[in-house]
């Protein structure tokens, strides 16, 4: 019995002193940029330049979307009316100051009014409106001919329902950026 302990010990031994042996590799490679761009055909690099500039464009793109929304905000009007209170001016006057600074830019504004009414009389609120808005800033020192004015009346509410929170969102003057010039 001793000599089968014995031997089994001397085999567990055996076993467990048999480790398995580790196979080298060698690492890849490194190459440096150089030689990246130099395994690049010409047509890889001319896509992968491409794919850099429009993603830095929509890059730039987001960021003044977000710096104008700041700036471009809805004025708001009462019921049935066009007369811009005083709580709105400064949204205008932040349009006047951005106006003044990017001397290239043309705006329009945009009348709207909230589902009550007859179209014909919301078309013509919202001119008002819009007329009023150009108005200020044309008391700001805008050039009347860099800003025009337009009325969708209730046509393009900006939230649907017919809540007094809802029509109070519709009843504005929008700023919008003229693409055309």
């Amino acid at each position: 019995m001793k000599q089968i302990a014995l031997l089994l010990m001397v085999m567990v031994l055996i076993v467990a002193g048999c480790a398995q042996k580790q196979v080298q590799t060698t690492p890849p490679v490194a190459t440096t940029g150089a030689q990246d761009q130099a395994a690049l055909s010409d047509e890889e690099k001319r896509r992968i330049a491409e794919e850099e500039l429009a993603r830095a464009e929509r890059d730039r793109l987001l960021r003044e979307q977000e710096r104008l929304a700041g700036i471009l905000k809805d004025v708001l009007f009462d019921f049935d009316s066009y007369a811009v209170n005083n709580n709105e001016l400064p949204k205008i006057e932040g349009v006047s100051s951005f106006m003044k600074q990017e001397r290239n830019v043309k705006m329009i504004v945009e009348g709207h009014c909230d589902e009550r009414g007859t179209v014909d009389y919301n078309l013509a609120l919202g001119q008002k409106r819009a007329e009023a808005v150009k108005n200020y800033l044309v008391k700001l020192g805008i050039e009347p001919a860099r800003i025009r004015t337009i009325s969708y009346g209730k046509e393009l509410p900006l939230e649907l329902g017919k809540t007094e929170e809802a029509w109070a969102k519709n009843r504005r003057a929008h700023f919008k950026i003229d693409q055309k010039g």
